[in-house]
């Protein structure tokens, strides 16, 4: 079904009506109270989404999205094996944790998929937080030096395997992830609901699955297993919504 222009009004309305917390614990922590909310978000987010794709025929990333709490911008079937890349400029810093991109199952943190990955600047400054869960780890991550303010920078993140590359301008950071990645639905923020957007102007953005390194195809059957959970779950979710 097509959504029409003042169904997705209903959407925006929806969605921009959830209560938001300004929480201040560190992007690794979490409580009851904030799972529950972000559940609720995180729903909405998946039909106002749907929505978005369906009106809008938006089959990928927009390039240039502009950076807003609670800004979901598109649905992805995420792979375990990718390239991300964007050029950021940080234009300041936020006294809490800035954030960038942060593509999700459905929560903030730490389950299987819910940072896959997802970014941030640290508290007060231009140093990234480079989360890419995994099985054993949902917040395991890389972190960076500062990037310099009113510069444009190139980033790429790339996952291949084990083999996690992480390039910010010149620099390079190499690390071997423990276990693998998630594969399957996943929300995509610039700028998540859970913590106040960056100062940053984001352009060239690019998500590029990548062919399945030997290391991750062992387990190629698990992840497709608990993607198709998620889907059967999504379309339970969307059936109830109809009967209401």
């Amino acid at each position: 079904v097509i959504a029409r222009e003042d169904d997705m009004a209903v959407e925006d309305k929806l969605f921009y009506g959830v209560k938001t917390t300004d929480y201040d614990q560190p992007p690794g922590e979490s409580n009851e109270m904030v799972q529950k909310e972000d559940s609720n978000i995180c729903k909405i987010a998946y039909r106002r989404c749907n929505a978005y794709t369906s009106y809008r025929n938006n089959k990928v990333l927009p390039t240039s999205p502009a950076l807003v709490r609670n800004n979901p911008i598109a649905i992805i079937s995420g792979k375990a094996d990718y390239r991300l890349s964007f050029d950021i400029t940080p234009t300041g810093t936020v006294a809490d944790w800035g954030s960038i991109l942060h593509f999700t199952t459905d929560n903030n943190c730490c389950n299987f998929g819910q940072r896959s990955p997802a970014i941030w600047f640290h508290q007060g400054t231009t140093r990234l937080y480079v989360a890419i869960g995994d099985s054993t780890d949902g917040n395991w991550r890389l972190d960076t030096d500062a990037l310099p303010l009113n510069v444009r920078t190139k980033i790429t993140l790339e996952c291949k395997g084990k083999n996690v590359k992480l390039t910010v301008g010149a620099k390079v950071y190499t690390a071997t992830q423990p276990t693998y990645r998630f594969a399957g639905n996943l929300v995509v923020y610039a700028g998540d609901p859970w913590y106040p957007a960056a100062k940053v102007i984001i352009s060239n953005l690019r998500y590029k699955i990548l062919p399945l390194a030997e290391a991750n195809a062992a387990v190629t059957s698990q992840s497709r297993y608990m993607s198709n959970l998620q889907d059967e779950e999504m379309n339970v979710a969307e059936k109830e919504n109809m009967d209401n």
